[in-house]
């Protein structure tokens, strides 16, 4: 991966998604819709880098009638009603090209918004489940509301949503493959070359395996460790809060005088640091 663009904006669901024929087919799966022409399909996702994720994975109109918005996440992620919410009023105003329409008496008329979340992750997840944004407001909410409606997709499960969407399917036996690797004790490269083998063998994600296989392994290689990188950020920054909130209950106890032994065995801070932190307390 020495020349794989660090910032690339596709995630592997993103890029075989990115593809009308096959979007129709899971908007119809968590529609329950029967929509026949790709054409009737107008993709509309967000741009956004990768790694910071700040855009949305997938949205669409359909046939001017319903506005979709689809987030894949291989973690559970409970303000993704807040999320969807900043998402969708960008695409909303995106869709009124006079914005001076805005201040006209006539109603500007907009295809309905629908919200979906398809996890694959480790942990546990029931087969679908409902994020309202009102939960943020200790669940009363009687001006605003936005409903996120959650799908667990991990390959195995029995989710009627992968039995009416094939693409989503195949896309499910991919990223379970790679997880059963990694189960096995392969590493991640082998995990990864594993699955992508074994779809091509059995014909999985069809000429889109084949035609980018390549792209495929690199992408799952980048999301993965993006994964890592995510969490050691995540675990970074839980260690310098705690260190921080160590600090202050040090400096308290020193202030009060209590001695370098008493303030270290009840923090766990290194002699140099508290040292240190008496240091700067005089000289403040």
């Amino acid at each position: 991966m020495a020349n794989y663009n660090p910032r690339y904006r596709d995630s592997v669901f993103r890029s075989f998604f990115n593809d009308p024929a096959r979007l129709l087919s899971l908007c119809n799966a968590v529609l329950g819709t029967g929509y026949t022409n790709p054409d009737e399909l107008k993709i509309n996702t967000l741009e956004g880098i990768f790694f910071d994720k700040q855009k949305n994975d997938i949205s669409c109109t359909i046939d001017n009638h319903f506005l979709v918005l689809v987030e894949h996440q291989s973690t559970v992620n409970e303000n993704m009603p807040f999320r969807c919410l900043s998402y969708v009023a960008e695409l909303l105003n995106n869709l009124v090209k006079n914005k001076h329409k805005l201040y006209y008496k006539g109603l500007i008329k907009f295809p309905r918004p629908k919200f979906f979340v398809l996890y694959d992750g480790d942990k546990s997840e029931p087969l679908q489940r409902t994020m309202r944004l009102s939960d943020a407001f200790d669940g009363d909410s009687d001006s605003l509301e936005l409903v996120v409606t959650a799908f667990n997709i991990n390959y195995g499960v029995p989710q009627p949503l992968l039995e009416k969407c094939g693409y989503l399917a195949e896309y499910s036996a991919l990223v379970g493959k790679v997880k059963e690797g990694i189960r096995l004790r392969l590493s991640r490269r082998d995990a990864i070359s594993r699955a992508v083998k074994f779809c091509l063998d059995k014909g999985i994600m069809g000429n889109y395996l084949v035609e980018n296989s390549k792209e495929v392994f690199d992408m799952l290689a980048l999301e993965w460790n993006l994964d890592d990188a995510l969490q050691a950020r995540f675990d970074e920054g839980y260690e310098d809060g705690r260190n921080e909130e160590r600090e202050s209950v040090a400096l308290k106890m020193l202030r009060k005088g209590k001695s370098f032994d008493e303030v270290r065995e009840f923090t766990d801070l290194p002699l140099h640091r508290l040292e240190q932190l008496a240091k700067n307390n005089r000289d403040a």
